[in-house]
C-alpha cells in the first residue's frame, strides 16, 4: 500500500447553547459528537476560519 498525507484540523468554537436542547458546554460536545458528527458535516466546523487553531501535515507510513 501507498504512502498517504494525513491532514489533522483542530478548531474551537463556542457553542450557542440556545440552538442545543442542552444547558451546559459539555453536554452541547456530547450532543454534537452523537447528532453532529464531524464526517457528516464537515462544513458546519469549517465554516469560520477565526474557529481554525492548527492544521498540521504528516506521512503515514505504508503498511
Amino acid at each position: 500500500m501507498a504512502e498517504k498525507i494525513r491532514v489533522t484540523v483542530v478548531t474551537e468554537y463556542t457553542p450557542n447553547l440556545g440552538h442545543y436542547p442542552v444547558e451546559t458546554v459539555e453536554d452541547a460536545m456530547r450532543f454534537d459528537a452523537r447528532e453532529n458528527p464531524f464526517v457528516e458535516f464537515p462544513e458546519a466546523y469549517l465554516d469560520d476560519p477565526s474557529e481554525l487553531v492548527s492544521v498540521t501535515y504528516e506521512v503515514v507510513p505504508a503498511e
